[in-house]
Order: structure tokens, then sequence, then C-alpha cells
């Protein structure tokens, strides 16, 4: 569903987004958050987790082949092609 212009758009967010002062030390306790969070979840949680993840995926699968309309496919495009444009002048403000 990505065209290549969205993939290079996406691809100058995530190298501006590395540029910046602040964005390792965001990472870091990004990272530090998910470890902590990971370490109090019980095996229970992780599987029941998983277990609706698999669930998901089956029925959004076989919600997207039988039920979303090719209008709805191209009005999805059409607002993914104006949000990676939004975002890509917001990128070119950045590198100014």
């Amino acid at each position: 569903m990505w065209n290549n212009k969205q993939k290079d758009i996406w691809k100058d967010i995530k190298d501006t987004w590395n540029k910046q002062p602040q964005s390792e030390k965001i990472n870091i306790q990004v990272s530090q958050l998910l470890n902590e969070f990971n370490g109090k979840i019980s095996q229970f949680e992780k599987d029941s987790i998983n277990s609706d993840i698999a669930t998901l995926k089956v029925n959004w699968a076989k919600t997207k082949k039988d039920k979303v309309s090719q209008f709805e496919k191209d009005s999805i495009k059409k607002d993914i092609n104006i949000i990676s444009e939004s975002i890509k002048k917001i990128i070119d403000r950045f590198k100014r």
C-alpha cells in the first residue's frame, strides 16, 4: 500500500528525529519504560496479549479481504498521501 514517495517521507521523518539533540535521551527513556513494563507483566498477560494480537490479525485479514470497498481503500490512500505531504512540509521546515 505504501508507495516510494511515502517511504521516502517517513525515512525523512526518522532521519530528522534521529538528528534532534533530545532524540537519544528520549529513545533511552522509552526503552527503559518498555523494559520496566516488560519486567512487571506476567506470563499470563503476555500470552493473553499475544492471543489477542493473533485473533486481531486473522480477523483484520478477513475483514480487509471481504468487507473493505475499493472506495474506502482509495479514500484511505488519499488520506495517507495528504498526511504524508503535510509531514514532508514540516520536515522541510525543520531542515532550514
